[in-house]
């Protein structure tokens, strides 16, 4: 067994994977997708959907709930923080640069071939600029005070995940014996910081993005390490499918209200917390293979969507104008274009999701895979061997499938 991997720790990384929480993860993907989509329907202009955008938390809390499963007791143990950041980036970043090249070669084109009206912005323009694509690059666009979210916008959170693991890995290391108070102190000052923000603090163009990360994270963190020391309780079938309905509808009141996103990450820690243990019939339904597809795809979900949406309704503001019939609505103004699907809005709404998550499996299936186990490959053969204590089949915004295996 791994040295400095506990017993108790170890019986939960050789169980079963948590697919329930795989699963949830696709989900919360999907309706960030439908998030980025506006239409004249009613599913998309929901209030659940419109403040969809608060379910990246619960992408930062299972990513601290899945990297402590894996990682927490070996990087306390000594595993190296270079290897574990170049897992991390391995994981991460290939797609990641995948979906940039393929916007700058959009942006090349545009200024070739011109835009054929689907946009008002003059390509390398804001924001989409030769500097914001060196910060996108670097990881570092949440700090440089960019007017907006740059280039593919979900990748502000890769670059707040990619900071916080670094963060939270050298307090692993530093404090070996006071993870959980370390956790509770970065949780507390975090939610302090968004909390003095104000609103702008939930704006993931600012640094506050950070912050926000490590909160989720955090809370993910001692989630984690609250599962693993003690044995959940034989809820029973009716109790833990009441609790489990209960926690959903929780988390779907809290995010259609709006209100006070702070709680939002407590909440979704709880959630997590609940799930892990997979004892009610939400959780079998959660563990149906197609949920479980949406889980191994998240990432790449949560990755391609901003591009794959824009360009199916390029394709769709076209084909409208072919027929004589549009089936998209095109708004210009300074800030920007806008696409509003018209045509049969709530249909076409989950038409183009689908198209999403065909794609998503396609860079799943040749960028994400290809590149996690080229990294994997390459930092064996650094030497040591790189022993992962998760296999990773998927978002995710941990990104890991939570599949934990311990090394001999």
């Amino acid at each position: 067994m791994v040295e400095g991997l506990s017993s108790r720790t170890a019986a939960h990384a050789v169980r079963a994977r948590f697919l329930a929480l795989d699963s949830l993860r696709g989900i919360c993907a999907c309706m960030i997708v439908l998030f980025h989509l506006h239409s004249t329907g009613g599913i998309t202009n929901s209030g659940l959907v419109r403040n969809s955008w608060m379910f990246v938390d619960f992408f930062f809390v299972l990513s601290g709930f899945v990297i402590s499963c894996g990682y927490l007791d070996r990087l306390r143990a000594g595993y190296p923080i270079r290897k574990f950041m170049l897992l991390r980036l391995g994981r991460v970043y290939p797609l990641h640069l995948a979906i940039l090249a393929l916007f700058v070669a959009l942006e090349l084109a545009g200024s070739v071939l011109g835009t054929a009206g689907l946009s008002s912005r003059t390509p390398f323009s804001d924001p989409r600029t030769l500097s914001e694509l060196v910060g996108s690059l670097a990881l570092v666009q949440i700090f440089c005070g960019f007017p907006s979210i740059v280039w593919n916008g979900p990748s502000w959170s890769i670059a707040a995940e990619v900071w916080t693991y670094l963060l939270v890995a050298l307090l692993f290391r530093a404090f070996p014996r006071r993870t959980a108070p370390m956790a509770v102190g970065l949780a507390t000052a975090a939610g302090l910081v968004l909390a003095l923000g104000g609103p702008s603090a939930w704006d993931p163009a600012t640094a506050y993005a950070l912050a926000r990360c490590i909160l989720g994270f955090s809370l993910g963190v001692l989630a984690w390490m609250l599962v693993a020391a003690v044995r959940a309780p034989s809820l029973g079938l009716a109790l833990a499918t009441a609790l489990e309905l209960v926690a959903a509808a929780g988390c779907v009141a809290m995010v259609a209200a709006g209100a006070v996103p702070i709680l939002a990450p407590l909440l979704f820690a709880a959630t997590v917390i609940l799930f892990s243990a997979e004892q009610g019939l939400v959780s079998r339904l959660l563990k149906l293979r197609f949920f479980v597809l949406l889980g191994t795809l998240s990432y790449s979900i949560y990755m391609v969507h901003t591009l794959v949406v824009a360009r199916t309704l390029d394709v769709l503001s076209l084909a409208g104008k072919m027929l004589h019939h549009p089936l998209v609505e095109t708004r210009f103004s300074g800030s920007g274009t806008l696409k509003i699907l018209t045509f049969a809005p709530d249909l076409m709404a989950f038409a183009v999701l689908g198209i999403v998550v065909l794609v998503s499996a396609l860079s799943y299936r040749w960028i994400e895979t290809p590149a996690r186990d080229a990294s994997r490959r390459w930092l064996s053969r650094q030497g040591g061997g790189v022993q992962p204590a998760i296999v990773e089949a998927v978002p995710n915004t941990d990104r890991d499938s939570v599949a934990p295996t311990v090394a001999a």
